[in-house]
């Protein structure tokens, strides 16, 4: 509840205040152009502990939603703050500017160069450079304590993406998380969709061609042309994130991240792996009359392109033995 009412009163906020007021350039020169974004907010972030086969995917999990952008630079470059503000230096390698009217932006994977209490002038005072092994900078935007997508309307500038988030497949699986071996399903069932996006601009170096998380996710079940679930939506990373404990109802098992690390062993070259849960708990398919559906997903980022893949699904309660998949 008081979640709630936070992001009320900054949903608010917010429409008080002018587009421009809350409109800011990038923080690495060109200022006014737009940079290769090589993490997107809401992306998977995960370390576990276990080895990756043969059920790495399935143990423990250091995860989170990955909650600003990482805009790729080179070792080196200077770093300049978005918004003018007071700098807080808290350790070694990250800079946060508080701005006014409870604004404040973090950049991570940073060499700071200024003291912790320093009023910094954005676009003018370098805040550090970046960090040699990471090549990028994390830029976080936090408006009253409440972190928000720098990508959203007004917020980063300027920035196009002409790219569209693809549906990668989609998943049923019964209780146990085993595929179901008829050509139908039958009671309880997980519905998941694996999706990605590319980002806006190509990212050089050893980060080209890695996905990155669409933004939104919405699902539908269809009886020919009728709505027997409307578009729901299931992920939305536009404005802010779900809380951390929630990751595992918004993320499915068999998610990770690009690079993903696995016991003592990092996959420095396997792309990441981005499923989504359609629904928060199982979806009971006894409620519906057996036939054919169509469930539809659709996937889209924050510029507004997007992909719908639908798949035709058999219902079969009344004998899941004699189920068969439609032609």
């Amino acid at each position: 509840m008081r979640r709630l009412l936070a992001l009320l009163i900054v949903a608010a906020a917010c429409l008080a205040m002018a587009p421009a007021a809350l409109s800011y350039g990038w923080p690495l020169k060109p200022f006014h152009k737009a940079h290769p974004i090589r993490g997107n907010f809401g992306d998977p972030r995960t370390i576990f502990t276990d080895p990756f086969e043969p059920d790495g995917v399935l143990g423990g999990c250091a995860c989170s939603f990955h909650n600003g952008l990482d805009i790729a630079g080179v070792p080196g470059q200077a770093v300049y703050p978005v918004v003018s503000g007071m700098a807080s230096v808290r350790d070694l390698s990250a800079v946060t500017v508080h701005a006014s009217r409870g604004r404040a932006f973090k950049y991570m994977h940073i060499t700071p160069t200024v003291y912790d209490g320093q009023r910094v002038t954005a676009y003018k005072t370098v805040i550090g450079h970046i960090d040699a092994v990471a090549s990028h900078v994390h830029l976080s935007e936090i408006d009253n304590s409440i972190v928000i997508n720098p990508l959203g309307t007004h917020h980063l500038t300027p920035y196009a993406d002409h790219t569209k988030p693809k549906v990668a497949s989609l998943l049923l699986l019964e209780p146990n998380g085993k595929a179901f071996h008829s050509g139908g399903i039958a009671g309880s069932v997980e519905l998941i969709a694996q999706a990605y996006d590319m980002p806006a601009l190509p990212v050089p170096g050893i980060w080209f061609g890695y996905p990155v998380a669409p933004a939104v996710v919405s699902w539908a079940l269809l009886s020919g042309n009728h709505y027997v679930v409307r578009p729901t939506t299931a992920v939305d990373f536009r404005y802010t994130l779900p809380l951390p404990r929630q990751f595992w109802n918004v993320y499915a098992r068999g998610t990770y991240q690009n690079k993903p690390r696995f016991g003592n062993q990092q996959f420095r070259t396997l792309p990441g792996r981005f499923e989504y849960k359609l629904t928060r708990g199982l979806f009971d398919t006894r409620k519906l009359a057996d036939g054919t559906y169509t469930l539809r997903v659709t996937v889209e980022d924050t510029a507004g392109n997007k992909t719908t893949n639908a798949e035709e699904i058999t219902v079969c309660n009344a004998d899941p033995t004699s189920c068969t998949a439609p032609p």
